[in-house]
């Protein structure tokens, strides 16, 4: 009886720590992402050539992930004009669906580790479609903007 105690403690621990590594727990504070843009060709044709460049260039930027934005899962920056429709975490992912004036953004964020993840935001409408790929590192607990 002794041995099955700290045996099911030990379950106990292991199926925790399981659990721990499978959930959407990105760390709170300073967020840095490289973000990717991929558009259909006959979108970029309609394109200036440097703003062209612009966007098939990879861009960085940093923001601010409160407790809040964690429960709304706000998980970057968001135009005032745009409204959830959806939003579900399963695991270590979550997605969610916004409409922006005639537009649909589906977005798809993994959390890799508290201070990792990587995403995907497809849009509809508006100029055309587009996707974007990004990557996310947790830089620090205090956020600079």
């Amino acid at each position: 009886m002794r041995i099955r105690l700290p045996l099911a403690a030990l379950g106990m621990a292991a199926l925790t720590a399981v659990l721990s590594a499978q959930s959407f727990n990105p760390k709170l504070g300073q967020w840095e992402y490289t973000i990717n843009m991929k558009m259909p060709p006959e979108v970029l044709a309609g394109i200036p050539a440097a703003a062209r460049e612009q966007f098939l260039r990879p861009q960085t930027t940093r923001t601010c992930l409160t407790a809040q934005d964690l429960n709304d899962l706000r998980l970057g920056r968001t135009e005032e004009n745009c409204q959830v429709t959806s939003k579900k975490i399963t695991g270590n992912a979550a997605d969610i669906v916004m409409k922006c004036d005639g537009r649909t953004q589906t977005m798809h964020y993994e959390a890799l580790s508290p201070e990792s993840m990587r995403g995907t935001i497809k849009t509809n409408g508006g100029e055309g479609p587009s996707e974007m790929t990004l990557t996310g590192k947790w830089i620090a607990a205090a956020c600079r903007e």
